[in-house]
């Protein structure tokens, strides 16, 4: 008898030479929920706020049937418990200094509080945030503006990560400018470049989580920081007030000259070897856009 050869899987069960003909099955609408019908109902559940849970899952045996031991509630609650264990993660990647600063329990319940306020309504946790620095200016706490200072620069942080990378201004291109050209430039930042002035010195504070030297809150006292991304390194400089006065106008739009002119004027002991040494700087950290 000739031998025939078949096929195995990697468990090795035989499987057969062809596949079967498709079975067509015969679809009636009524009674039945579309894909988006049932995708919009899973959202709902899984999303909406305590309050609202009882009458959004009252039809879920519509939606769900029974299987692996569980009736179709406790089903769906595996979904429902699991999205704000995903909240709080999220938060915790973007917000790690507040997270910090509030303690694990604390910061599990204002985030439960915040998404009640303003729930999840994207594809994607990487919005999430959005909001969270303005509603800790708001909550009842006397750290509520310190909180409120590390949450803008973290957010600002997880933004600038995500954006588009730009061909820089280097500073061999600088110096084949004219005395002209210097007179009418306007220097454009980099997307992935962010100035902010704080009340709290938040940055320090941050590098200080960041490689758990376990900070207490600090007292107040300004701070300028300069965020920048080279490549996916992300880094922050701290700016002298000059310093930050000059970007400040330049970020604006302002051309250089009169940038320049405002800088003298304000801040007169700002020399020229030290204002060609902050460009230089600015050029090697390729903060301004080609």
């Amino acid at each position: 008898m000739a031998e025939r050869e078949v096929s195995s899987n990697a468990k090795g069960a035989v499987l057969p030479s062809r596949s079967p003909a498709p079975v067509r099955r015969e679809v009636r609408e009524t009674g039945l929920q579309t894909l988006r019908q049932q995708q919009a109902w899973l959202q709902n559940v899984v999303t909406c706020v305590p309050a609202r849970l009882d009458e959004a899952m009252s039809n879920t045996p519509e939606f769900i049937k029974e299987g692996y031991g569980l009736d179709p509630e406790s089903r769906l609650w595996i979904y429902r418990g699991m999205f704000p264990i995903r909240m709080v993660e999220s938060l915790q990647v973007d917000f790690p200094g507040v997270a910090y600063a509030l303690g694990a329990e604390a910061f599990e319940e204002l985030v439960m509080n915040y998404v009640e306020e303003h729930p999840s309504s994207s594809w994607t946790l990487n919005h999430l945030g959005m909001h969270f620095p303005a509603y800790l200016a708001k909550i009842p706490s006397r750290q509520r503006i310190f909180l409120h200072h590390l949450a803008v620069l973290e957010w600002n942080l997880a933004q600038v990560f995500d954006e588009p990378e730009v061909p820089a201004l280097t500073p061999e291109r600088l110096q084949t400018l004219s005395p002209d050209d210097w007179e009418n430039l306007v220097l454009k930042p980099r997307p992935t470049s962010r100035l902010l002035k704080f009340d709290y010195p938040v940055s320090h504070y941050l590098h200080q989580v960041d490689n758990d030297l376990e900070p207490r809150r600090p007292a107040k006292a300004a701070q300028r920081v300069l965020i920048l991304r080279k490549g996916y390194q992300m880094n922050r400089v701290i700016l002298p007030e000059g310093g930050y006065f000059i970007l400040k106008q330049l970020f604006a739009g302002k051309k250089l000259a009169q940038a320049i002119d405002q800088l003298v004027r304000r801040y007169p002991d700002v020399g020229p070897t030290e204002l060609q040494r902050w460009f230089h700087q600015w050029g090697d950290w390729g903060i301004f856009q080609a």
